[in-house]
């Protein structure tokens, strides 16, 4: 029996050898010299072997890729060493921009750069010690992920030991997990037949399926990884990029199937088109290339930015975008919480860019007008910032004989209720905009329940479009405070489907979200305006509002406002009344006369106004419109019983800070500017945006006017940069605007 372990022993080290050898043979050098059936035989081998032995069993097995038990919730990873995103260039010009910051902050030297694929998958990093797989974690917000070690395991490109020679004390390798678009079909077929929902896209199906608890679920999704750089490092460094990439490939870690050395920044972009041109034969999908400085001494001096590294850039040309043709079988109408119908094109399926397209938005009645677009057209979809699907145009020379434009409905499809048009007068859907002003319409009421959870609003988790719309239906919410008497027992049994197909929700789900609920009790001021859609009043405002008001009670009373709107009627009563008024001049000098005093007092009175309201530091964009809208909506019989509701249910939240500390100017280096944000921009959001300007002592607009200082343009700018250059308002583009904030 001794001799017989012994012997099993050889075998069971010759096989776990030989099975990573053929592992990394597939999935990493793409090249196999064995067939499933023969992999599989060896895999059983080895497999019935360690049942047989289980003290023989080592943990870097290729058979302890099966998963356990399900987790009950993923734990935090804090990363030693932050997981950034990357800066994105989307044309040559960019890209020279990028190349000359370099050449600046590293005069005289010589520069080489790395250009390698961009992978379309889910940023992942997986930590090794002494060589063994300790922890698999998600990027999360850079530098806080989510433990999925259970599920990186499961992954069979990704080795439980690593393949090097000598191995670091720490050593962290950083990529991307992926899908191969041939899968995600595979597992959409299983889904289908089990009468569930198919996954749109192999980033979607992966990012899912490294979210499930059951990793034993997640085992038997063909997920693979690519590795293209590392975090934390204990015992080894590298003089440049292209040896960090040799080496995560020596230790057996797949890589990127390409990769080149640049000396200019035309080399890198004639290199990307070579690379576009291959893109057929990697098994990832890639929405642009990477470009990287290769030394790692110039990359460490150059330094990080607020979310990405100084020394790379992620090239993603504009030509890249994909279009497609398809026919426009219908066009749907969606009701908004304000009422505004939007019409939606429900669209032959077709992919794009790797994502099955159903549907893209139309906006409104004159965009279809302007477009000519007609039920049965074939049209030109793509997708806009890789985001939302777009009608570009109709493809005139197919459209059939006999089609009529389009016309929008008279009667509200939800409610019923005859429907009217109101001007829209800016943005990007300037026009007209038709409404449903039934407050009752239960399309409105599952938007204003949904618009309420929203993250900008009350981040109420779970609690999306689905859940607002079957609870208006099942009568459990006509609005949204009708959350907080929500039993959580009837919402764990609240049906998402039908009757004669129910899916109910469950007890898990409905517990996440009533915590969720109770939480957003303890939300501030600003956030509960915002929710609650208060007349005149987004984010910008609501700010504003909780900034100088202690609560609900004091915006609903606020002197402020009331001086807002008190100031307006003197200004235009000072207008009527002056000595010099061309629209209504005195009769005489002695009228001219009486004018003079009364036009004096009144002139102390908006001094002694405005002072006032200087020193609570709000906005010039809170008003006298806005504010007599917020007044009116809390005088109104709908504003009196939202302030009794919330007393009711005891939810007072606090403003921030409380307007009793008397109000200052506000101070920092961008105190007393106003900035309007517009486009997309690419180091962080507008709301991260809005919050380091205000953080700064500078205000926020929604609206460009001759008093903004700055306007801050992103990629596909909306009709505010228009107004800014026809105002002469100076505006700034992401890197400007860094510049400014000292980023």
């Amino acid at each position: 029996m001794m001799v017989n372990k012994i012997d099993t022993q050889r075998e069971l080290v010759l096989l776990r050898a030989e099975i990573d050898r053929h592992n990394n043979l597939y999935y990493c050098e793409a090249r196999p010299e064995i067939s499933d059936r023969e992999y599989d035989i060896l895999y059983k081998r080895l497999d019935d072997l360690e049942k047989e032995f289980p003290d023989l069993v080592t943990p870097d097995s290729p058979t302890r890729r099966v998963g356990g038990a399900p987790l009950k919730q993923f734990q935090h990873v804090h990363h030693i060493v932050r997981m950034l995103s990357l800066e994105k260039a989307e044309d040559v010009r960019e890209l020279k921009l990028f190349e000359a910051r370099v050449r600046k902050e590293l005069p005289g030297e010589e520069i080489e750069f790395v250009v390698e694929p961009k992978v379309d998958g889910v940023s992942i990093s997986a930590r090794y010690e002494n060589g063994i797989l300790t922890l698999g974690a998600t990027r999360g917000d850079g530098s806080v992920g989510d433990d999925i070690t259970a599920n990186i395991r499961t992954i069979r490109g990704i080795p439980l030991k690593l393949g090097a020679k000598t191995n670091p004390l720490v050593f962290e390798a950083r990529g991307e997990a992926y899908m191969r678009e041939v899968d995600r079909i595979s597992i959409n077929r299983r889904l289908e037949e089990a009468g569930e929902k198919p996954f749109p896209n192999t980033r979607n199906v992966t990012a899912g399926s490294l979210k499930l608890l059951d990793s034993r679920l997640v085992a038997q999704r063909p997920i693979r990884a690519v590795f293209y750089g590392t975090g934390s490092i204990n015992g080894l460094s590298f003089e440049t990029h292209t040896a960090e990439l040799e080496y995560l490939k020596s230790c057996g870690l797949p890589t990127p199937h390409v990769w080149w050395r640049c000396t200019t920044i035309e080399e890198a972009c004639a290199r990307a088109e070579e690379m576009k041109k291959q893109e057929a034969d990697f098994p990832y999908e890639i929405d642009g290339i990477v470009i990287k400085i290769n030394s790692s001494d110039q990359a460490r001096r150059l330094g990080t930015k607020p979310k990405a590294p100084a020394s790379a850039i992620a090239y993603k040309p504009k030509h890249w975008l994909k279009q497609a043709e398809t026919v426009l079988r219908d066009i749907t109408i969606q009701i908004g919480r304000t009422g505004v119908l939007t019409p939606v094109a429900e669209l032959e399926p077709v992919f794009l860019d790797g994502t099955q397209i159903s549907r893209a938005t139309l906006h409104n009645e004159d965009e279809i007008r302007r477009k000519d677009i007609r039920i049965g057209d074939t049209v030109v979809i793509e997708r806009a910032g890789k985001v939302i699907p777009a009608v570009v145009r109709v493809v005139a020379e197919k459209r059939a004989p006999g089609t009529k434009p389009f016309v929008m409905p008279d009667e509200c499809p939800v409610c019923g209720s005859k429907v009217i048009s109101k001007s829209i007068a800016s943005g990007s859907r300037a026009g007209i905009a038709v409404h449903c002003d039934n407050l009752q319409c239960p399309a409105q009421k599952t938007r204003r329940i949904e618009y309420f959870a929203q993250r900008g609003a009350l981040d109420i988790e779970g609690l999306g479009g689905v859940v607002a719309d079957k609870l208006v239906e099942r009568g459990l919410a006509q609005e949204p405070l009708d959350l907080f008497s929500l039993k959580p027992g009837a919402l764990a049994l609240l049906n998402l489907g039908t009757d004669s197909e129910p899916r109910i929700l469950g007890e898990k789900n409905a517990t996440k979200i009533a915590e969720a609920i109770a939480r957003s009790r303890q939300m501030p001021l600003s956030r509960w305006l915002h929710a609650l859609a208060v007349p005149n009043v987004g984010e910008t405002i609501s700010l504003q509002l909780a900034a100088s008001h202690r609560d609900f009670a004091g915006v609903a009373n606020s002197v402020l406002l009331k001086n807002i709107v008190m100031l307006d009627d003197r200004k235009r009563e000072a207008r009527c009344i002056s000595p010099n008024s061309k629209d209504n001049p005195p009769r005489d000098e002695i009228e001219r006369e009486k004018r003079r005093g009364a036009y004096a007092a009144l002139k102390l009175e908006i001094a002694s106004a405005e002072k006032m309201i200087a020193q609570t530091g709000i906005s010039s964009e809170v008003g006298p419109v806005v504010a007599r809208g917020i007044l009116t909506f809390f005088e109104s019989t709908e504003g009196k019983r939202l302030l009794r509701r919330l007393d009711a249910l005891g939810i007072n939240p606090q403003g921030e800070p409380p307007a009793a500390t008397g109000g200052t100017a506000k101070a920092g280096p961008l105190a007393g500017r106003t900035f309007v944000l517009t486009g997309t921009l690419e180091h962080f959001s507008r709301d991260e945006a809005s919050a380091m300007i205000r953080k700064l002592g500078g205000d926020v607009s929604s609206g460009v006017s001759s008093k903004t200082s700055y306007v801050v343009a992103g990629s596909e700018p909306g009709s505010k940069l228009s107004k800014a250059r026809q105002l002469g308002v100076e505006v700034l583009n992401e890197e400007a605007f860094l510049k400014l904030v000292g980023q």
